[in-house]
């Protein structure tokens, strides 16, 4: 599994999932988004994967953020996000991105990361 580590996040790629850590008690802003999706390029090696967003205890992201992210020219390698959350507040945040950013992929918030990957698995090609 190869991992880059930036400042506010862990992103790592394993069995064709990319896996962004938020740290904890880390806000999000939009350099720190940008930085995000040269790490999942670099990972994925140019190819679209789905991806879960693991957000660590006390983490958010910033609105400047959460607009880039929902943009189509952010999600050049993304298939699909879930977002795992680990609170309630989280939680409104991930729902409240979802209904008013519209992300230009297929995104689902879930209460935990075994649920998040059992969705995200979906969108990997079978393997016959």
């Amino acid at each position: 599994m190869e991992t880059i580590e930036l400042e506010k996040s862990i992103v790592n790629i394993n069995d064709g999932v990319i896996h962004i850590h938020l740290k904890s008690g880390q806000e999000i802003e939009l350099s720190d988004a940008v930085f995000i999706v040269e790490a999942m390029g670099k990972l994925s090696e140019g190819k679209k994967c789905p991806i879960l967003i693991d957000a660590g205890e006390f983490s958010s992201v910033d609105k400047e953020a959460r607009i880039f992210s929902a943009a189509a020219e952010s999600n050049l390698y993304t298939l699909a996000d879930a977002i795992a959350y680990c609170n309630l507040a989280q939680k409104l945040l991930a729902n409240f991105y979802i209904k008013y950013n519209k992300p230009s992929v297929p995104t689902r918030v879930f209460p935990t990361k075994e649920e998040a990957l059992d969705w995200l698995k979906t969108f990997l090609p079978s393997k016959t």
